[in-house]
Protein backbone atom coordinates (compact mmCIF):
# COMPACT_ATOMS: atom_id res chain seq x y z
CA UNK A 1 0.00 0.00 0.00
CA UNK A 2 2.91 2.37 0.44
CA UNK A 3 4.16 1.72 -2.86
CA UNK A 4 0.87 3.03 -4.25
CA UNK A 5 0.64 6.02 -2.63
CA UNK A 6 3.90 6.89 -2.98
CA UNK A 7 3.10 6.81 -6.70
CA UNK A 8 -0.02 8.53 -6.24
CA UNK A 9 1.47 11.76 -4.35
CA UNK A 10 4.46 11.44 -7.20
CA UNK A 11 1.96 11.38 -9.81
CA UNK A 12 -0.13 14.87 -8.05
CA UNK A 13 3.09 16.40 -7.29
CA UNK A 14 3.35 16.23 -11.42
CA UNK A 15 0.37 17.37 -11.80
CA UNK A 16 0.65 20.72 -10.18
CA UNK A 17 3.76 21.07 -11.48
CA UNK A 18 2.57 20.41 -15.17
CA UNK A 19 1.28 24.15 -15.33
CA UNK A 20 5.01 25.31 -14.51
CA UNK A 21 6.34 22.89 -17.64
CA UNK A 22 8.23 21.34 -14.61
CA UNK A 23 9.64 17.46 -13.71
CA UNK A 24 8.72 15.68 -10.56
CA UNK A 25 11.31 13.22 -9.76
CA UNK A 26 10.60 10.06 -7.04
CA UNK A 27 13.70 9.07 -5.62
CA UNK A 28 13.81 5.17 -4.59
CA UNK A 29 12.44 6.41 -0.84
CA UNK A 30 9.50 7.97 -2.07
CA UNK A 31 11.01 11.57 -1.97
CA UNK A 32 9.44 14.37 -4.69
CA UNK A 33 11.33 16.90 -6.23
CA UNK A 34 10.26 19.29 -8.47
CA UNK A 35 12.87 20.38 -11.31
CA UNK A 36 12.81 22.79 -13.97
CA UNK A 37 15.33 21.86 -16.42
CA UNK A 38 15.68 18.05 -17.71
CA UNK A 39 19.63 18.35 -17.89
CA UNK A 40 19.52 19.32 -14.53
CA UNK A 41 16.82 16.54 -12.83
CA UNK A 42 18.98 13.98 -14.70
CA UNK A 43 22.06 15.69 -13.36
CA UNK A 44 20.88 15.21 -9.97
CA UNK A 45 18.29 12.69 -9.51
CA UNK A 46 19.45 9.78 -7.18
CA UNK A 47 20.61 6.43 -9.16
CA UNK A 48 16.72 4.35 -9.11
CA UNK A 49 14.71 7.49 -9.33
CA UNK A 50 11.55 8.14 -11.63
CA UNK A 51 11.54 11.09 -13.72
CA UNK A 52 7.82 11.92 -14.42
CA UNK A 53 7.70 14.60 -17.05
CA UNK A 54 4.49 17.19 -18.05
CA UNK A 55 3.47 17.85 -21.15
CA UNK A 56 2.22 20.77 -23.33
CA UNK A 57 -0.76 21.47 -25.26
CA UNK A 58 1.03 24.73 -26.86
CA UNK A 59 3.59 22.22 -28.16
CA UNK A 60 6.33 23.67 -26.18
CA UNK A 61 8.77 20.74 -24.59
CA UNK A 62 11.92 20.58 -22.27
CA UNK A 63 15.44 20.58 -23.76
CA UNK A 64 18.21 18.48 -22.95
CA UNK A 65 22.29 18.91 -23.90
CA UNK A 66 24.69 16.40 -25.41
CA UNK A 67 26.60 17.31 -22.76
CA UNK A 68 24.30 16.03 -20.72
CA UNK A 69 24.69 11.96 -19.66
CA UNK A 70 22.71 9.35 -18.37
CA UNK A 71 25.32 7.26 -16.13
CA UNK A 72 22.60 6.04 -13.09
CA UNK A 73 19.17 3.66 -13.62
CA UNK A 74 17.31 6.05 -14.56
CA UNK A 75 13.33 5.60 -15.57
CA UNK A 76 11.82 8.77 -17.75
CA UNK A 77 8.25 8.92 -18.01
CA UNK A 78 6.11 11.53 -20.31
CA UNK A 79 2.40 11.16 -20.40
CA UNK A 80 2.58 10.34 -23.73
CA UNK A 81 3.67 11.31 -27.45
CA UNK A 82 0.70 11.65 -29.43
CA UNK A 83 -1.19 14.98 -29.61
CA UNK A 84 -3.95 13.42 -30.59
CA UNK A 85 -4.77 11.88 -26.62
CA UNK A 86 -7.18 12.66 -24.27
CA UNK A 87 -4.38 14.16 -21.87
CA UNK A 88 -5.35 17.19 -20.28
CA UNK A 89 -1.87 18.35 -20.82
CA UNK A 90 -1.25 17.41 -24.52
CA UNK A 91 2.04 15.39 -24.90
CA UNK A 92 5.24 15.26 -23.81
CA UNK A 93 8.28 16.73 -26.20
CA UNK A 94 12.18 16.35 -25.04
CA UNK A 95 14.36 18.85 -27.96
CA UNK A 96 17.36 16.74 -28.21
CA UNK A 97 19.09 13.73 -27.98
CA UNK A 98 19.51 10.82 -25.07
CA UNK A 99 22.79 9.46 -23.74
CA UNK A 100 22.14 6.22 -21.76
CA UNK A 101 26.10 5.34 -20.62
CA UNK A 102 27.90 2.81 -18.36
CA UNK A 103 26.22 2.49 -14.67
CA UNK A 104 22.82 3.31 -16.66
CA UNK A 105 21.43 -0.40 -16.92
CA UNK A 106 17.66 -1.14 -16.35
CA UNK A 107 17.21 2.01 -17.34
CA UNK A 108 14.01 2.89 -18.97
CA UNK A 109 11.71 5.78 -21.30
CA UNK A 110 8.51 5.85 -21.70
CA UNK A 111 5.83 7.99 -23.52
CA UNK A 112 7.99 10.77 -25.00
CA UNK A 113 8.07 11.90 -28.67
CA UNK A 114 12.11 13.01 -28.82
CA UNK A 115 13.41 15.20 -31.48
CA UNK A 116 16.63 13.52 -31.55
CA UNK A 117 18.10 10.14 -31.32
CA UNK A 118 18.52 7.78 -28.41
CA UNK A 119 22.19 6.67 -27.48
CA UNK A 120 22.72 3.43 -25.63
CA UNK A 121 26.35 2.06 -24.35
CA UNK A 122 29.75 3.84 -25.48
CA UNK A 123 32.34 2.49 -27.60
CA UNK A 124 34.12 1.29 -24.25
CA UNK A 125 31.30 0.69 -21.80
CA UNK A 126 27.73 -1.85 -22.30
CA UNK A 127 24.86 -1.04 -21.09
CA UNK A 128 22.51 -3.92 -20.27
CA UNK A 129 18.46 -4.13 -19.77
CA UNK A 130 16.89 -0.79 -21.07
CA UNK A 131 13.23 -0.55 -22.35
CA UNK A 132 12.06 1.90 -24.90
CA UNK A 133 8.14 1.80 -25.39
CA UNK A 134 5.48 4.18 -26.49
CA UNK A 135 7.90 6.70 -27.37
CA UNK A 136 8.53 8.64 -31.18
CA UNK A 137 12.55 9.25 -31.92
CA UNK A 138 14.23 9.45 -34.51
CA UNK A 139 16.82 6.67 -33.96
CA UNK A 140 18.10 4.10 -31.53
CA UNK A 141 21.95 4.14 -31.78
CA UNK A 142 23.35 0.90 -29.73
CA UNK A 143 27.18 2.14 -29.43
CA UNK A 144 28.41 -1.90 -27.90
CA UNK A 145 28.01 -4.88 -29.25
CA UNK A 146 27.94 -6.31 -25.76
CA UNK A 147 24.80 -4.67 -24.70
CA UNK A 148 22.41 -7.13 -23.87
CA UNK A 149 18.44 -6.99 -22.53
CA UNK A 150 17.89 -4.26 -24.95
CA UNK A 151 13.89 -3.94 -25.87
CA UNK A 152 12.27 -1.85 -28.24
CA UNK A 153 8.74 -2.14 -28.27
CA UNK A 154 5.85 -0.30 -29.89
CA UNK A 155 7.64 2.70 -30.68
CA UNK A 156 7.44 4.95 -34.24
CA UNK A 157 11.13 5.48 -35.00
CA UNK A 158 11.75 7.80 -37.91
CA UNK A 159 15.00 7.13 -39.49
CA UNK A 160 18.20 4.49 -39.65
CA UNK A 161 18.62 2.76 -36.27
CA UNK A 162 21.83 0.99 -35.79
CA UNK A 163 22.01 -1.93 -33.84
CA UNK A 164 25.57 -2.09 -32.79
CA UNK A 165 25.96 -6.11 -33.34
CA UNK A 166 24.27 -6.53 -30.49
CA UNK A 167 21.61 -8.99 -29.65
CA UNK A 168 18.23 -6.41 -29.50
CA UNK A 169 14.74 -7.35 -29.28
CA UNK A 170 12.78 -5.08 -31.61
CA UNK A 171 8.77 -6.21 -31.75
CA UNK A 172 5.74 -4.28 -32.68
CA UNK A 173 7.60 -1.07 -33.77
CA UNK A 174 6.91 1.17 -37.14
CA UNK A 175 10.53 1.57 -38.16
CA UNK A 176 12.36 3.88 -40.67
CA UNK A 177 15.01 0.60 -41.30
CA UNK A 178 17.70 -1.25 -39.04
CA UNK A 179 21.13 -2.45 -39.45
CA UNK A 180 24.40 -4.00 -37.26
CA UNK A 181 21.72 -6.78 -35.33
CA UNK A 182 23.71 -9.90 -34.21
CA UNK A 183 21.78 -12.59 -31.66
CA UNK A 184 18.91 -10.69 -31.99
CA UNK A 185 15.00 -10.79 -32.31
CA UNK A 186 13.26 -8.37 -35.38
CA UNK A 187 9.45 -9.30 -34.86
CA UNK A 188 6.14 -7.95 -35.94
CA UNK A 189 7.39 -4.54 -37.01
CA UNK A 190 6.62 -2.52 -40.11
CA UNK A 191 9.93 -1.76 -41.87
CA UNK A 192 9.21 0.99 -44.03
CA UNK A 193 12.20 2.63 -46.03
CA UNK A 194 15.27 0.87 -47.13
CA UNK A 195 18.21 2.50 -45.26
CA UNK A 196 21.63 4.33 -47.51
CA UNK A 197 24.56 2.87 -47.10
CA UNK A 198 27.95 3.56 -49.48
CA UNK A 199 27.11 0.61 -51.55
CA UNK A 200 23.19 0.02 -51.24
CA UNK A 201 19.83 0.51 -50.31
CA UNK A 202 18.50 -1.77 -47.66
CA UNK A 203 15.95 -2.08 -45.15
CA UNK A 204 17.66 -4.93 -43.18
CA UNK A 205 21.72 -4.64 -43.19
CA UNK A 206 24.15 -6.62 -41.65
CA UNK A 207 21.70 -9.00 -39.59
CA UNK A 208 22.79 -12.22 -38.28
CA UNK A 209 21.88 -14.63 -36.44
CA UNK A 210 18.75 -13.17 -35.65
CA UNK A 211 15.37 -14.02 -35.51
CA UNK A 212 13.40 -12.52 -38.61
CA UNK A 213 9.20 -13.22 -38.78
CA UNK A 214 6.19 -11.80 -38.80
CA UNK A 215 7.71 -8.22 -39.96
CA UNK A 216 6.08 -6.36 -42.78
CA UNK A 217 8.93 -4.90 -45.11
CA UNK A 218 7.15 -2.00 -47.73
CA UNK A 219 10.29 -0.76 -49.54
CA UNK A 220 11.80 -4.17 -49.82
CA UNK A 221 13.59 -4.13 -53.13
CA UNK A 222 16.86 -4.74 -51.62
CA UNK A 223 17.07 -6.72 -48.20
CA UNK A 224 20.41 -8.37 -46.73
CA UNK A 225 20.12 -10.64 -44.15
CA UNK A 226 23.44 -12.24 -42.73
CA UNK A 227 24.80 -15.60 -41.94
CA UNK A 228 22.48 -18.06 -39.69
CA UNK A 229 19.67 -16.00 -39.74
CA UNK A 230 16.13 -17.87 -39.05
CA UNK A 231 13.67 -15.67 -41.32
CA UNK A 232 9.78 -16.64 -41.32
CA UNK A 233 6.30 -15.70 -42.42
CA UNK A 234 7.43 -11.70 -43.50
CA UNK A 235 5.23 -9.93 -46.25
CA UNK A 236 6.71 -8.48 -48.53
CA UNK A 237 6.14 -6.78 -52.42
CA UNK A 238 9.34 -8.93 -53.64
CA UNK A 239 11.68 -12.10 -53.16
CA UNK A 240 13.37 -12.91 -50.35
CA UNK A 241 15.68 -16.10 -51.38
CA UNK A 242 15.61 -19.40 -51.24
CA UNK A 243 16.97 -19.34 -47.55
CA UNK A 244 13.44 -17.93 -46.04
CA UNK A 245 10.48 -20.24 -44.55
CA UNK A 246 6.45 -18.53 -44.90
CA UNK A 247 7.38 -15.71 -47.07
CA UNK A 248 3.76 -14.00 -47.64
CA UNK A 249 4.57 -11.68 -51.12
CA UNK A 250 1.80 -9.35 -51.56
CA UNK A 251 -1.01 -8.93 -54.20
CA UNK A 252 -1.32 -6.02 -56.00
CA UNK A 253 -0.57 -2.84 -54.16
CA UNK A 254 0.43 -1.59 -50.33
CA UNK A 255 -2.83 0.08 -50.68
CA UNK A 256 -5.20 -2.97 -51.00
CA UNK A 257 -3.38 -4.36 -47.75
CA UNK A 258 -3.19 -1.31 -45.04
CA UNK A 259 -6.56 0.56 -43.91
CA UNK A 260 -3.91 3.59 -44.72
CA UNK A 261 -3.08 5.99 -44.86
CA UNK A 262 0.36 4.51 -45.30
CA UNK A 263 2.40 8.06 -45.79
CA UNK A 264 5.46 7.29 -43.26
CA UNK A 265 6.43 6.80 -39.58
CA UNK A 266 3.87 8.29 -37.92
CA UNK A 267 1.12 8.24 -35.81
CA UNK A 268 -1.15 9.70 -38.76
CA UNK A 269 -0.87 6.39 -40.51
CA UNK A 270 -3.49 3.17 -39.98
CA UNK A 271 -1.23 -0.43 -40.29
CA UNK A 272 -4.23 -2.33 -39.78
CA UNK A 273 -4.67 -4.82 -42.23
CA UNK A 274 -8.07 -4.28 -44.54
CA UNK A 275 -8.49 -7.26 -46.20
CA UNK A 276 -7.27 -11.00 -45.32
CA UNK A 277 -3.30 -10.53 -46.80
CA UNK A 278 -1.30 -11.17 -43.44
CA UNK A 279 -4.53 -11.89 -41.47
CA UNK A 280 -3.36 -14.76 -39.16
CA UNK A 281 -0.47 -15.88 -40.88
CA UNK A 282 2.13 -15.02 -37.99
CA UNK A 283 4.11 -18.06 -36.67
CA UNK A 284 2.27 -17.66 -33.42
CA UNK A 285 -1.17 -17.59 -35.34
CA UNK A 286 -1.52 -13.50 -34.99
CA UNK A 287 -1.37 -11.55 -37.53
CA UNK A 288 2.04 -10.28 -39.23
CA UNK A 289 2.70 -6.67 -38.66
CA UNK A 290 2.65 -4.54 -35.20
CA UNK A 291 -0.74 -5.50 -34.35
CA UNK A 292 -0.03 -9.45 -33.75
CA UNK A 293 2.35 -10.84 -31.18
CA UNK A 294 2.21 -8.29 -28.18
CA UNK A 295 0.16 -6.02 -30.16
CA UNK A 296 0.38 -2.41 -31.09
CA UNK A 297 -1.38 0.08 -28.81
CA UNK A 298 -2.59 3.28 -31.35
CA UNK A 299 -3.19 5.29 -27.74
CA UNK A 300 0.79 4.95 -26.62
CA UNK A 301 0.12 5.75 -23.19
CA UNK A 302 2.27 4.84 -20.66
CA UNK A 303 1.27 3.04 -17.66
CA UNK A 304 0.38 5.43 -15.60
CA UNK A 305 -2.84 7.16 -14.57
CA UNK A 306 -3.42 10.42 -16.99
CA UNK A 307 -5.12 13.95 -16.04
CA UNK A 308 -8.22 14.02 -18.42
CA UNK A 309 -9.28 17.29 -17.28
CA UNK A 310 -8.25 19.83 -14.58
CA UNK A 311 -8.95 22.90 -12.90
CA UNK A 312 -6.76 24.88 -10.73
CA UNK A 313 -7.97 28.53 -9.37
CA UNK A 314 -5.60 31.12 -10.51
CA UNK A 315 -5.41 32.55 -6.83
CA UNK A 316 -5.74 31.03 -3.03
CA UNK A 317 -9.23 31.57 -1.24
CA UNK A 318 -9.55 34.03 1.72
CA UNK A 319 -8.27 30.58 3.79
CA UNK A 320 -5.47 30.39 1.83
CA UNK A 321 -6.22 27.64 0.37
CA UNK A 322 -5.93 26.75 -3.49
CA UNK A 323 -8.90 25.40 -5.35
CA UNK A 324 -7.86 22.32 -7.49
CA UNK A 325 -10.26 19.84 -9.47
CA UNK A 326 -8.28 16.73 -11.15
CA UNK A 327 -10.43 14.36 -13.47
CA UNK A 328 -8.10 11.30 -13.49
CA UNK A 329 -7.98 8.29 -15.69
CA UNK A 330 -6.75 4.88 -14.70
CA UNK A 331 -4.67 2.90 -17.87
Amino acid sequence: MKKVFLTWMAFFAAIVAANAQQISVVAPGGATTLYASLDTAITQAAAGSTLYLSGNLSGGGFQVKDETKITKKLTIIGIGHKPDNDNADGFTIISGNLFFEGGSGNSALMGVHLSGNVHIGTGEVAVNNFLLRYCNVNSVQIQNSNCQGIVINQNYIRERSGGGNSAITLTNNVLHSINSVNGGVIDHNIVRYNQYSSYHNYALLNVSNTQISNNILIDASNIHSGSECIIRNNMLNADWGDETNGTIKIVGDWEDVFEGPITGVSPACNYQLKGSQGKGDATDGTDVGIYGGTNFSDAALPPIPRIINKKIAEQTDENGKLNIQVYVKAK
